[in-house]
């Protein structure tokens, strides 16, 4: 998807400016991932997760800790694929589009190399 967008904007700017778009998609990533684990560990801190220390036998869980985990890795990651999956259905630029965009830049470049 970020070629497509970088096509598209190449055509209404003029420019190219592919590390501006892979850099900032780096970094939301690492974002959503910062925040992502600062949300897990605070959900296993209030449903009461007991750490392991090391050297010492592993704590028996409470319930709702165990439970915060089963949520974390089963029904929340099923939740955002969904969502992910149905932003991915709406996204604008599809196939035919994006034809239609490399084919204005093409025109557009051989115009200029040729003027």
């Amino acid at each position: 998807m970020i070629p497509d967008v970088i096509d598209l904007d190449e055509l209404n700017t003029g420019k190219r400016r592919e590390g501006i778009f892979y850099s900032f998609m780096v970094f939301l990533q690492k974002i959503g991932l910062a925040i992502g684990l600062f949300l897990v560990g605070l959900a296993l801190d209030i449903a009461g997760f007991i750490e392991t220390i090391p050297g010492e036998a592993p704590p028996t869980q409470p319930e709702s800790a165990l439970l915060a985990v089963r949520v974390a890795i089963g029904p929340l990651p099923t939740i955002f694929l969904i969502v992910g999956l149905l932003l991915a259905y709406l996204y604008p630029i599809t196939r035919e589009v994006h034809d239609q965009i490399l084919l204005k830049l093409r025109e557009r470049n051989s115009i200029m190399d040729n003027g």
